[in-house]
């Protein structure tokens, strides 16, 4: 008990002898530090401590004291040798570089500092060019102006500098301490940045203005990086922020010694490359006809039989065309889509496009005299229907004025328009013939599509067999007739828009896909004559036909 109060006594100390007197009086912050010390001893003075106790409180103030050194040096840890000889190298670091920069554009800059030529040669003029006033540096010229951002940028890097150890030049300083000084640089980079950019200078340093200033651009987006990572304590984020600040500042300098962006012209190929490109395309173009030719004299019994038909059904169409009183040459309406097709191919130099527009020729010539003979049986049929509610009241007046049926049709024949004037004159002339008046009506029934005039011939065949009024079978037709054109054109109005988006639906695709060949040729034949290109159409055109005939079909109703 009494050797622990004599050692209570001299942790209070009488002025006279201590141990722990002489580190407080060297270091204040080590007095400050064991201040609660005596305090402690004090208020344990009723019990006893043990002795290690004494020998542990002196190791815990050094622990304290040097802990700000030691988490200053494990933060400068995180820039390794090669990147502080990155930023810092007095020949070719960033923070020479920027130095550099600043000099280059500096009036009375060191004789011996070697510029580029194209300096020496625009800096009179950049320097006898004023752009911008500023409140306390008064007129700033265009060089002046170009030596703020590096002014700047070598700031930072000291700023970074103090975060390094003594060996590197540094002060082992906390770099969240400076977070303060990092947002200041980062306010006057930014106006700098700003004067640029106001002064419109994009074309300034010999063309080199815009790169430049999209460089600092990316600077101060990285100034923003770094001062987020302080905030934050992510350290990994502030190294990587002043190394990108590095690198876009050597890139800045280096843009200085090279000459400016520009248009860089496509390497054109050799005279040599087009003509043989154009002779491999054309002994491509013989090996396929050549191919084409040995497989059509393999299958030469196949191909004369598939001839004998097409020129069957080619002397059938020319005759339905004849009975529409029309003359078509069906030939020239097969041939000419097969060889537009084919002289189309043939300039696309690509063997899948020669595949696309031969076959779409020779499927449209195929086709096209079937479909037209239909279309325009359909429409001359509609013709009729309008102009045969003309003719029956006609014949319906004739017969109750006393003439028969068959000077009734050389009335119609005389005094309506074509085309049912053509087709009662075709029937009275084959009546005329010695054709039964019964067998002249149903001819003119297979070469019209008209179910109204139809319902009229077999009215007719029907009185002639069994008897009865003509006159009033006459009347109640076109009473029929007139009632039930009312309901289809109604029924077209209704479905109008249905129709509109069937031809729509089925049009748009290829319009759009046209007016991208105008635009840009080359990408979309890359594309479209290739063989995923060719499967394409042809999953584009099975679906657009589907469509098609599905919204087509919503609009079809029977009246």
């Amino acid at each position: 008990m009494e050797s622990n109060r004599e050692k209570r006594k001299e942790i209070k100390g009488d002025g006279k002898y201590s141990l722990l007197s002489l580190p407080f009086r060297s270091f204040p912050c080590l007095s400050v530090t064991f201040r609660f010390f005596p305090l402690l001893a004090v208020s344990f003075r009723n019990f006893p401590l043990p002795s290690f106790a004494f020998r542990v409180f002196p190791l815990l103030s050094v622990a304290l004291f040097f802990s700000p050194f030691l988490s200053a040096s494990a933060f400068a840890d995180y820039f390794n040798p090669a990147q502080v000889n990155y930023i810092f190298n007095p020949q070719s670091g960033a923070e020479s570089d920027v130095q550099r920069f600043y000099h280059y554009f500096k009036k009375d800059r060191d004789p011996a500092l070697i510029v580029p030529g194209w300096v020496d040669q625009i800096m009179p003029a950049m320097i006898s060019h004023p752009v911008w006033q500023d409140p306390e540096q008064g007129t700033l010229n265009e060089a002046q102006i170009w030596q703020g951002p590096p002014a700047v940028l070598y700031e930072v890097f000291e700023l970074t500098r103090k975060t390094l150890s003594p060996k590197d030049g540094g002060q082992l300083q906390d770099p969240k301490t400076l977070a303060g000084d990092y947002e200041t640089e980062r306010i006057r980079f930014e106006m700098a940045l700003d004067r640029l950019y106001r002064a419109r200078l994009e074309n300034s340093l010999a063309g080199r203005g815009r790169e430049e200033m999209a460089i600092f651009s990316l600077i101060d987006k990285e100034m923003e990086s770094l001062i987020t990572g302080l905030t934050n304590g992510n350290v990994k984020e502030y190294r990587q922020g002043v190394m990108a600040i590095a690198m876009l500042a050597k890139q800045s300098f280096q843009r200085l010694n090279q000459p400016p962006a520009g248009y860089a012209p496509p390497d054109v190929p050799g005279p040599a490359s087009p003509a043989l490109a154009t002779f491999l395309t054309l002994v491509g173009v013989a090996v396929m006809l050549f191919g084409g030719w040995f497989l059509g004299s393999l299958n030469k019994a196949q191909i004369q039989e598939a001839t004998d038909r097409y020129k069957a059904k080619a002397k059938e169409w020319a005759y339905e065309y004849q009975r529409q009183f029309l003359t078509v040459k069906v030939n020239y309406l097969v041939g000419a889509p097969i060889v537009l097709g084919f002289l189309v191919g043939l300039l696309t130099f690509n063997i899948f496009g020669f595949i696309i527009f031969f076959g779409l020729g020779t499927y449209a010539g195929l086709i096209l005299p079937g479909w037209l003979l239909q279309n325009i049986r359909f429409r001359r049929g509609m013709k009729c229907e309008k102009q045969l509610m003309d003719a029956l009241i006609l014949m319906s007046n004739g017969l109750k004025a006393g003439v028969d049926l068959v000077q009734c049709f050389g009335m119609v024949q005389k005094d309506l328009q074509p085309p049912i004037s053509e087709e009662f004159g075709l029937c009275l002339k084959n009546y005329q013939l010695g054709t039964s008046i019964e067998k002249a009506l149903e001819g003119m029934e297979e070469r019209v599509q008209s179910r109204l005039l139809s319902y009229f011939i077999k009215a007719i065949v029907i009185q002639r067999t069994a008897g009865g009024n003509l006159t009033k079978l006459f009347d109640r037709i076109v009473e029929n007739i007139r009632e039930e054109t009312k309901l289809v054109e109604k029924t077209a109005a209704m479905t109008a828009q249905q129709r509109i988006q069937a031809i729509v639906v089925g049009i748009m695709p290829w319009i759009m896909l046209l007016v991208m060949f105008l635009f840009q040729p080359q990408q979309m034949s890359a594309f479209y004559f290739s063989p995923l290109g060719v499967i394409t159409l042809l999953f584009c055109t099975i679906w657009i036909a589907i469509g098609m005939k599905v919204v087509n079909k919503l609009g079809d109703v029977q009246v």
